[in-house]
């Protein structure tokens, strides 16, 4: 009785007056409980029924029922509450919805439903297959990446069923979040209707991912079951195991070692130098490995040989600011050597054109042609020339 008391009132605070909380409670939803186990359908159908009954009834029917729109925005709102707590396994309380948890849930609700709306005709990028597990780290992220913006059966996203822990503690629930998605990935259960749907499709999704790769016999042994959480992570601790990160830790190290910047060059570029050594920090980082950046700049440094830049590499091994922050260091490096290439394109524009000779009028700059006769320009054109010509 109490339970249905309190969700009589919240059906008040919802904008209800009492002869339509009354109706909305003789056609079954009276408690919480009831409402967190329906969808919005279902409560689109119970208000057509009872309209319909009374319209039946006519001058007969008792008392003044209404369904103001906000109201059942409100409703609708309170039900996506109430579904949210018993998937993150908290108790049901209707007399906590007041004040600003209803302004939550309305606000909830409507990017419930404009994310629906959106998501009709965006197709999430899924990841190519991993046919080698050394490609597994750029795997990895764009799996993720692909399941945080599908919403399953729980209505947040599906990188919730490859989450690290199993058991929500309190400590889930009163951490700090980056937003509502990031919450309901750390909180939702791992059980339930939901949690069984999303995990035969993660499964599903994940299968024919790694199907004809090495990674299959890993997970084969969870195709019976759909195991989709299983699956995913007994492959990542393969992926990531002891001798995995050994290996990981080896492969940056030695593509630090191994990079060399001798100028620029049409395949390759001062930028891709960059990368490779970003992306080996990077990897160390996540390893618990972070390289100081002190050693980022140094190892960046020994690499470029170009001797156009060994003046920029001596006023930075004497600048404290750059020789420890490797993102200045880089970024100096890079507006110096993408400045050198503009001037130099100028200088051979300007030159081109000073040789030519556009009038055709029969005289001659002095330039020789390759066969060492003198030329009439009509070979020189304002063009940008590389060193060997």
């Amino acid at each position: 009785m109490a339970a249905q008391n309190a969700f009589n009132t919240a059906l008040t605070r919802c904008g209800f007056n009492v002869n339509t909380t009354e109706a909305i409670i003789n056609e079954g939803f009276d408690t919480l409980d009831t409402l967190a186990t329906v969808d919005e359908d279902d409560i689109d159908s119970m208000i057509k029924n009872v309209r319909e009954t009374r319209g039946i009834l006519g001058a007969a029917a008792q008392g003044n029922v209404t369904f103001p729109f906000l109201a059942i925005k409100q409703l609708k709102a309170m039900k996506n509450w109430a579904t949210e707590l018993v998937q993150t396994q908290r108790p049901l309380n209707a007399g906590l919805f007041t004040g600003m948890v209803i302004n939550n849930a309305v606000a909830q609700f409507a990017l419930e439903r404009l994310r629906a709306d959106t998501q009709e005709d965006e197709a999430p990028y899924k990841p190519t297959e991993l046919s080698d597990l050394i490609k597994w780290e750029t795997f990895w992220e764009r799996w993720k990446t692909y399941l945080s913006r599908i919403n399953g059966a729980a209505k947040c996203p599906l990188s919730y069923i490859i989450r690290d822990h199993d058991e929500v503690l309190d400590v889930h629930h009163n951490a700090m979040y980056e937003d509502h998605d990031a919450r309901l990935v750390a909180t939702t259960a791992l059980q339930g209707d939901w949690f069984t749907l999303n995990n035969h499709r993660v499964y599903d999704e994940f299968k024919a991912l790694v199907l004809k790769g090495p990674g299959w016999s890993f997970i084969k042994q969870f195709d019976c079951l759909k195991d989709g959480r299983n699956a995913v992570l007994t492959l990542r601790r393969q992926c990531e195991g002891t001798s995995a990160i050994q290996t990981r830790k080896a492969s940056a190290y030695a593509k630090i070692s191994a990079a060399k910047y001798t100028g620029q060059k049409r395949n390759f570029t001062f930028d891709q130098y960059v990368e490779i050594h970003q992306a080996a920090y990077n990897t160390l980082a996540e390893l618990d490995k972070a390289v100081p950046e002190t050693k980022k700049v140094a190892d960046f440094l020994a690499g470029i040989t170009d001797s156009r830049l060994a003046t920029a590499k001596d006023l930075i091994l004497g600048d404290t600011a750059k020789l420890g922050d490797f993102e200045a260091c880089q970024q100096y490096l890079k507006s110096l050597v993408y400045n050198k290439a503009t001037q130099d394109t100028h200088e051979r524009n300007v030159s081109g054109l000073q040789g030519g000779n556009p009038k055709g009028n029969g005289k001659h700059t002095g330039k020789k042609k390759r066969g060492g006769g003198r030329s009439n320009g009509s070979d020189v054109t304002a063009r940008s020339y590389t060193r060997e010509e």
